[in-house]
């Protein structure tokens, strides 16, 4: 910037000098002077689109992103395509880059298992894609086969680090960063993915997740010395670690994340989401920059749009843009969309199964199930303890009758007015989408609270930890600092003639189902995983809630107070609840 600031101050000296020079001294020394100032006012404009968290919707869908069966429908990969051909066809210097998880959610990647992920990127024209938590939700070879060997962009991460065991398998499909020469301007890209998917996803032990800013340290160091002074950090570890890598990772100047599945928009946003800071999100660095922060939402319901201008020594000088909603304003390319409907085929007889009727909404949102007690959650909590109702004898009327469900397992909701409330496997899966089981394990009673501490260690950061509950009633008091929340815990008895609700016992040891993947210590409960006195496996996640909704064949299930918060005012993306005592709302 000083370099610029004299050139300026020679261009202002040679008018003021002009009548002391002649012929061609003058034009000399006024070329020399033009050039220099041309190169310091030399500007690069860049547009950066981008998705995150996708997770196989291909289709277009509803506003809260499950099937679309009416208009207004969102998203899908021919209405994406649409825009990005739009904006290529506009703007000169455009890269087209993912924040990971194109992968689970819907029935095409049951079916699928990722190849049509591939597919549809290929055909999009993606430039490169960070690997996300759930591309390992089949393992490295759910990843390598279907996906990294048939897609065609770059699929980055710095901080995923193979050992001798599976790099000569994988070695080569994914990198730490890639360089682009964009309009004979170097941008260099560097991936990164969470250091908690071996909690989360099933990586597997060979290979090792490095703390994101320390890897991404060294690979923007790499860049720098090849002369890159473009560099835009691509990754999937969260909203606040896209702030302390903006922050931390000297010569980023650029973050693009997903797995939160933030929203972030600039003005009155267009449809249901509410934004949790501005697009883009600028962070100071602790070298004094300004680095801009982005992510688009999820679910392709968002194209983010992020303009960046560089000045020549590669510092971004000014940043805008906002996600762009794809609605029913963006018309389906016509090309992509016989690709879908072509691909659709094979679902037909797979996902088309009636399993049964809602009588009402089954609220599945994040918004919902990550925050407070969802009637989804209910439903399916319920399914597990009546999976394993059991005969009843002279002590007990069932040897179980609790359930816990991470809210995070809840993927969609399914909404009661379309198809009058009928309820199809593809539903279920949706809702269900990781092929998990209902397991059931005995635990101690002080491991129990232990439990629901974690449940709201982290509450309002969307984390996927938050607890459904069955045959169990909980108190939280938020006012308290993490691990002292948990106000009461009562536990539908067993050993009895007439259920009823006794406060937790520290020293009892208490039989409840909950997922697989609970037993295996994800979403942080390590807790289960160290502490459980037995386990038993159990049975298939959606053949139990889909068993549940046939016997019943209509349900409706409610919120019924099970989850309480006292003395407390939560507020969370744009609502606003008042909670009184004992949890009575007004």
């Amino acid at each position: 910037m000083t370099k610029c600031k004299c050139i300026n101050t020679l261009c202002i000296l040679a008018h003021a000098c002009e009548p002391t020079l002649h012929g061609k001294s003058w034009l000399n020394a006024l070329f020399f002077i033009w050039i220099h100032c041309h190169m310091c006012r030399t500007e690069f404009e860049l547009i950066l689109l981008h998705t995150n968290d996708v997770h196989a919707r291909v289709e277009e869908t509803n506003k809260d992103s499950g099937k679309c069966s009416k208009p207004p429908c969102f998203a899908g990969v021919a209405r994406r395509f649409t825009k990005i051909k739009e904006v290529r066809s506009k703007e000169k210097n455009v890269l087209l880059l993912d924040a990971g998880d194109q992968f689970q959610g819907t029935v095409w990647f049951n079916f699928y298992k990722g190849a049509e992920a591939a597919h549809f990127m290929n055909k999009l024209g993606y430039d490169a894609m960070a690997i996300g938590n759930h591309e390992f939700d089949n393992g490295v070879d759910g990843l390598l086969k279907p996906f990294l060997q048939e897609v065609n962009c770059t699929v980055l991460s710095a901080n995923i680090k193979a050992d001798q065991t599976i790099a000569p398998r994988i070695s080569g499909y994914y990198l730490p960063y890639k360089i682009f020469t964009v309009n004979s301007e170097k941008v260099g890209v560097v991936g990164y993915t969470s250091v908690e998917t071996p909690a989360l996803s099933l990586p597997g032990p060979h290979l090792q997740f490095e703390d994101e800013v320390a890897a991404l340290q060294s690979q923007v160091d790499k860049l720098i010395t090849l002369g890159v002074n473009k560099i835009i950090a691509l990754g999937h570890s969260g909203f606040k670690v896209d702030q302390n890598i903006a922050k931390k990772v000297r010569g980023v100047d650029v973050v693009i994340g997903g797995h939160t599945n933030t929203f972030l928009y600039t003005g009155t946003p267009p449809s249901t989401e509410v934004p949790a800071g501005p697009y883009p999100f600028m962070v100071q660095s602790d070298d004094g920059r300004q680095v801009p922060v982005v992510q688009a939402y999820a679910f392709g319901k968002y194209l983010g749009y992020l303009k960046v201008t560089f000045d020549s020594n590669g510092n971004v000088v000014k940043s805008s843009g906002n996600p762009i909603l794809l609605d029913n304003s963006t018309a389906p390319d016509p090309v992509i969309q016989a690709e879908v409907d072509a691909w659709r085929k094979n679902l037909a007889n797979y996902s088309a199964q009636h399993v049964g009727q809602t009588l009402v909404y089954l609220n599945g949102t994040f918004e919902e199930c990550r925050f407070r007690e969802c009637n989804l959650g209910n439903l399916i909590c319920d399914a597990m303890v009546h999976n394993n109702i059991k005969y009843a004898d002279e002590i007990q009327w069932n040897h179980v009758s609790s359930c816990i469900l991470n809210g995070g397992a809840i993927r969609s909701p399914i909404d009661e007015r379309n198809r009058n409330g009928s309820i199809t496997m593809e539903d279920l899966i949706a809702v269900l989408p990781f092929g998990g089981t209902f397991d059931l394990v005995q635990i101690n009673g002080s491991t129990l609270r232990e439990i629901f501490e974690h449940s709201v260690r982290r509450y309002g950061g969307s984390t996927g930890e938050f607890l459904q509950v069955s045959g169990i009633l909980v108190v939280y008091d938020l006012s308290k600092s993490p691990g002292n929340r948990v106000k009461s815990v009562n536990m539908l008895c067993t050993e009895c003639r007439v259920p009823r609700y006794e406060p937790l016992n520290p020293k009892k040891v208490y039989k409840v189902v909950l997922p697989s993947y609970l037993v295996d210590g994800g979403d942080g409960y390590s807790m289960i995983k160290e502490q459980k006195l037995k386990h038993d496996s159990g049975d298939l996640d959606i053949a139990v809630v889909a068993s549940y909704i046939s016997e019943r064949k209509r349900v409706h299930p409610a919120v019924e107070g099970r989850i309480q918060f006292t003395s407390s005012c939560i507020r969370h993306r744009g609502y606003i609840i008042y909670i009184m005592h004992h949890g009575s709302m007004i």
